[in-house]
């Protein structure tokens, strides 16, 4: 059985918390209905034991502080505001690194990766947080190596994620390594999560149906659709990808997607224009080349149909914010 530890503090981000608890706790509870013995114990773990309070007001409660912590497999570091004082606390980032030596895996959640990174265990390598802090993360920690756009990512036994659900999509890929696919997709399902998505999706990309075996062409269409944005693509293209007719394509697709082929590419490319706007040294019109929009015209008019903001405007908004105060989790 893995000992899983979640690390609580003050301000955490409730969701970041649960999404964690609730995503290995399904899994035992599956394991439970085939008569299998459990696969993972929970500690919730904190500086020392006793109530916390969330950042949306929740009361959590530590059950094991710093110093009688056992042995664990896997540690947890959610995000949430109170991760700022956190990175000041050498006694607890002394403790991680300790405890590195033993772990198997060390996960951060949104922006739990400002801690992760505050250890040094990561310098060198590949991290993911929220969209929204992936700049001041970089600019904090200049030896890490930040993945603005991924869902998730991993390198080596240190994995990190997006904000909120991207957490449980992380713990997703966790159990898939340890008990198989067909857990991960009940799971996921039991949590109504629209699907298991892969860490290289991006932070900003629609939810798309729940995966199955059955969908193995469609989960392939998905990435080649989000590799080939920048150029034109047809229904007829993305029915050679699947080897299907083009009719038979165009049923099948609405039927999984609840959108036509062409309306559910123009929201992927929405998607991907909505993160590059918050990069450094992309111009509008090198936005609209990456995600193949013919004109700065007509991607302004669908990014405001689709955002109710113009794309300057959002820019403007969302790329001025720093880590701090009320951050997402």
């Amino acid at each position: 059985m893995k000992q899983v530890g979640i690390f609580l503090y003050e301000q955490v981000q409730a969701v970041d918390v649960a999404g964690a608890l609730d995503t290995f706790g399904q899994a035992n509870a599956e394991l439970e209905k085939l008569g299998r013995p459990a696969a993972y114990q929970l500690h919730l773990i904190g500086l020392q034991a006793g109530l916390i309070c969330a950042e949306n007001g929740l009361k959590m409660t530590v059950d094991i502080g710093l110093g009688d912590c056992p042995e664990l497999d896997y540690l947890v570091l959610p995000g949430g505001c109170g991760s700022q004082q956190l990175l000041e606390n050498v006694s607890f980032l002394q403790w991680v690194q300790e405890r590195d030596i033993e772990l198997q895996k060390l996960l951060s959640i949104c922006t739990g990766a400002f801690l992760l990174a505050a250890t040094g265990l990561v310098d060198g390598r590949k991290v993911s947080t929220h969209w929204r802090f992936a700049q001041s993360l970089q600019a904090m920690f200049p030896a890490i190596v930040v993945e603005a756009e991924a869902l998730y990512c991993r390198d080596g036994k240190y994995y990190s994620s997006g904000g909120m659900t991207a957490g449980i999509d992380l713990c997703l890929s966790v159990l898939e390594q340890d008990l198989g696919l067909h857990m991960a997709q009940t799971v996921a399902q039991e949590l109504v999560m629209y699907l298991r998505r892969s860490g290289n999706q991006s932070q900003y990309s629609r939810p798309l149906s729940v995966q199955s075996s059955e969908e193995t062409r469609f989960i392939h269409l998905q990435q080649w659709l989000l590799d080939n944005l920048h150029g034109s693509v047809t229904a007829s293209q993305m029915a050679a990808e699947v080897c299907m007719s083009e009719r038979h394509f165009r049923r099948q697709f609405s039927a999984r997607f609840g959108l036509s082929p062409s309306r559910y590419l123009e929201q992927l490319r929405l998607d991907r224009a909505r993160s590059l706007l918050l990069c450094d040294g992309y111009t509008l019109e090198r936005v609209c080349a990456e995600c193949g929009f013919v004109s700065t015209s007509s991607f302004g008019r669908l990014f405001k149909q689709r955002f109710f903001t113009t794309p300057m405007a959002f820019r403007k908004h969302f790329g001025v914010q720093q880590a701090g105060r009320g951050q997402a989790g």
